[in-house]
């Protein structure tokens, strides 16, 4: 089986407290966007699962851990995996997560496992795995596992701005802890502006929380921020490194990725997906 993940921004991310038990309380809104990896898989005759990527994305990684906790609790046979990365890693997109939920719902369709069953591994492999898995538009609260899906027949435009360096999640929810921003976003009024496709009323709710302490971790990021705010709006998708910016439409996103990136600047022209795994 064939099949492409996508990545997501993060329109708004409201940090509602700090750390409690090694999590943090999150409030956001969600957004699926054309930029993906594909994966592959290909059934063994024993229980093993190998996963194999064109990128180093390291021994142990989400891919193999849901991998093997599907084939473990529904006592299924193994799998040859492969993943071809499209989606900028330690960028905030979910790249990591998004191939954990591809693989648990191919998983699921081969096998006629249920969502809800299937979701029960998603929250313990990480946070943005539930969602993923659903992808599209999405209000996302809790730990990540409180996951309202919003229909939306909406197609919105964005260039994601990917600096030639990645953030750790972990230092930076971390640094928050230190120096809080409860400032937060109206995911309300997002969520309509959204559905409506109102680029002015977007920029005006959207918010990310996390955004302040990673400028302040990597001066790099922050002055990216400060030389692309003179361009356009932008914001941080979830712990950085990746930057957003809203466009007016498909020739507005186009035609901004090609000035930036005659500028130097990694840019790429998406738009958004109203859901997370396609099967090929």
């Amino acid at each position: 089986m064939k099949i492409r993940v996508y990545g997501k921004i993060n329109l708004s991310l409201n940090v509602l407290t700090k750390e409690i038990d090694g999590y943090h309380q999150l409030d956001m809104v969600n957004q699926s966007v054309s930029v993906f990896d594909e994966i592959e898989l290909a059934p063994r005759v024993d229980k093993l699962c190998r996963v194999r990527c064109d990128k180093d994305i390291g021994v142990i990684n989400t891919a193999l851990t849901s991998a093997s906790a599907f084939v473990k609790r529904f006592g299924t046979n193994g799998y040859d995996i492969f993943i071809k990365k499209g989606i900028p890693m330690k960028g905030g997109l979910g790249g990591s997560s998004a191939d954990a939920a591809g693989i648990l719902a191919a998983l699921s369709k081969i096998h006629g496992v249920d969502a809800v069953s299937a979701g029960e591994i998603a929250d313990a492999v990480g946070s943005d795995v539930k969602y993923m898995m659903e992808g599209g538009l999405a209000r996302v609260r809790g730990t990540g596992g409180d996951v309202e899906k919003i229909d939306s027949g909406a197609v919105n435009y964005f260039v994601l701005i990917v600096p030639p360096f990645g953030m750790s999640t972990q230092r930076v929810f971390a640094a928050f802890d230190e120096k809080p921003d409860f400032g937060w976003a109206d995911n309300d009024r997002l969520i309509d502006a959204v559905i409506n496709e109102d680029v002015a009323a977007m920029k005006m709710n959207m918010r990310n929380g996390l955004q302040s302490t990673a400028f302040r971790l990597d001066k790099r990021l922050g002055d990216l921020y400060d030389a692309m705010r003179g361009r356009c709006f932008v914001q941080m998708t979830g712990s950085g490194s990746c930057l957003f910016a809203v466009a007016d439409g498909a020739a507005d996103a186009a035609y901004t990725a090609e000035r930036l990136k005659k500028e130097g600047i990694r840019a790429v022209a998406v738009e958004s997906r109203g859901y997370g795994v396609e099967f090929l």
